[in-house]
């Protein structure tokens, strides 16, 4: 009797290690933040957004007839996508009152991020299609169409107005990278963003299930213990 109850022993504790390989198999990949990308948001006397937001897991893609913010920028269609290891936001004709008197226009703007699996770096761009600030004292100002990482426009008087950045890129202490087209600071303390882009440094894309021989080889090592503990 002793040596059938030390074999249902050892068949028990067989199955919870089979059973532990499994459920640590169909697990996902690590916790971490979503990818995700939205076309405006905006936040100070007017908060607003983000619209057009996609996230991954979550919804994607998404798509907005309009980006409009009441008081502070209009902007045409937007469509945003995110996906396990990449992000992207586009926005269509934008238009941003910077004051009474001054004004910036574009045309189509996108942002975008990705993870190389292979090397783990996570890297971004940015690009702006007929982008113009008009109404300063020292004209029209074109704004770079791929501009640099962190480009600052800085004509003259702009910084009586505003403050902008293109290409803005920041890393978080885990890796994570943000990408804005355009993100602007107005004096009141209004801040506007347009066309994020966020990709995290590992893929978030689940972790594959064990193969089945891994299960019928645990079955196996089971069925000894019965034979040998019940024998």
């Amino acid at each position: 009797m002793k040596r059938n109850i030390g074999g249902v022993v050892k068949a028990a504790a067989s199955l919870s290690l089979a059973g532990g390989i499994i459920a640590v198999a169909a697990l996902p990949a690590a916790a971490a933040a979503p990818n995700y990308a939205y076309a405006v948001n905006a936040t100070g006397l007017v908060t607003l957004g983000p619209l057009g937001y996609a996230d991954y897991p979550g919804t994607s893609p998404v798509s907005v007839v309009n980006a409009n913010v009441a008081g502070v920028l209009t902007a045409g269609a937007a469509t945003e996508t995110a996906d396990a290891t990449s992000a992207s936001a586009q926005v269509a004709s934008l238009g941003v009152d910077l004051s009474a008197l001054v004004d910036l226009s574009t045309g189509i703007i996108t942002s975008s991020c990705s993870l190389d699996t292979d090397t783990g770096v996570v890297s971004g761009t940015s690009s702006i299609a007929d982008g113009t600030i008009t109404g300063l004292l020292s004209g029209t100002v074109d704004l770079s169409t791929n501009p640099t990482v962190d480009e600052m426009v800085t004509p003259v008087g702009l910084s009586l107005i505003a403050s902008i950045e293109l290409n803005r890129q920041t890393t978080a202490v885990d890796g994570t990278l943000t990408v804005d087209a355009i993100y602007i600071t107005l004096l009141s303390g209004e801040t506007i963003t347009i066309a994020e882009s966020t990709c995290n440094s590992a893929s978030l894309a689940a972790v594959p299930v064990l193969p089945t021989k891994t299960l019928a080889f645990s079955i196996g090592g089971l069925g000894l213990l019965l034979i040998g503990g019940l024998g």
